[in-house]
């Protein structure tokens, strides 16, 4: 099984890391896939560029063998539709892996305004990961999706290719970590030690980032 956890990871940090490791051995998943977004579509424009975001992104994976980044969508001259993520990852990979979308809580309560979203189970499955900030409450549309989805079984997830709906049971962080805050952080002059990679943070202050 193949995770992808898509996101604008501007910048990077330790939410990100915690997430993708800890569904990493939950799921038994092979490799976790980092998709930098080319620009939120739902999300206000990202503040470092392309070649920033990556640079930041690759230091922080150096340490995870595991872990990899897939820049199709920075590559591809239209939006970056999830969508099309999945079917490109499809025809690649062939139709029997599993696939695995991993969203946040907050991402998966605003997916049904996402393109074609009720399709995304036909190429992947879907893991939700709870935020403490974020309510456990959605849309009817949602909640019908999650009726007709869901399973509460982890090994279901690698009997199919897709199809399933999982909510995630990971262990939060001992702080609520976010871009935004480190961004702020960073803007009011506090560095922002603890929330994100050592060598990011380097970079961050090399470059002058988010000042």
């Amino acid at each position: 099984m193949i995770g992808l956890l898509g996101g604008s990871f501007d910048p990077i940090h330790y939410g990100h890391l915690h997430i993708a490791q800890s569904l990493l051995q939950q799921l038994n998943l092979q490799q976790v896939r980092f998709i930098p977004c080319k620009d939120p579509l739902l999300k206000k424009k990202t503040v470092a560029n392309v070649t920033q975001r990556l640079a930041m992104l690759s230091r922080a994976l150096q340490p995870y063998p595991s872990f990899c980044i897939d820049t199709r969508e920075l590559d591809r001259a239209s939006p970056s539709y999830t969508l099309e993520t999945l079917s490109g990852l499809r025809r690649e990979l062939g139709q029997q892996i599993p696939l695995i979308l991993i969203l946040g809580n907050d991402q998966f309560a605003q997916l049904n305004h996402w393109y074609e979203w009720t399709s995304l189970v036909d190429y992947a499955h879907l893991v939700v990961v709870p935020r403490l900030e974020t309510p456990q409450t959605y849309p009817q549309a949602l909640e019908d999706f999650i009726l007709r989805f869901k399973t509460d079984r982890v090994k279901n997830l690698s009997q199919q290719a897709s199809g399933l709906l999982l909510f995630a049971k990971i262990k939060p962080l001992a702080i609520s970590i976010s871009s935004t805050l480190i961004r702020a952080q960073l803007k009011a002059g506090v560095s922002p030690v603890g929330l994100l990679p050592a060598s990011v943070l380097d970079y961050i202050s090399e470059h002058h980032l988010y000042l």
